[in-house]
């Protein structure tokens, strides 16, 4: 977890602290970086392996046409 919040890295900014905000702002998106794919990976997980959803299949006939109709 972050050592930095949002308010750190304004006042960073605000000092003129720019090596201490761009480590606060580098350190904030890590972190949120590591929840997405985190967040990402359980839902690999939970998924994976299972049994795909299989949709049931429709057959479609056709109708005759006239041509086909006087073949006679």
């Amino acid at each position: 977890m972050s050592d930095y919040n949002m308010k750190d890295a304004v006042k960073m900014a605000a000092d003129g602290n720019a090596s201490d905000f761009k480590d606060a702002v580098s350190s904030m998106l890590m972190d949120k970086i590591q929840d997405a794919v985190g967040m990402k990976k359980a839902e690999v997980a939970a998924s994976f392996m299972s049994e795909p959803e299989i949709e049931p299949e429709v057959e479609v006939q056709s109708e005759p046409t006239e041509a086909e109709e006087n073949v006679d």
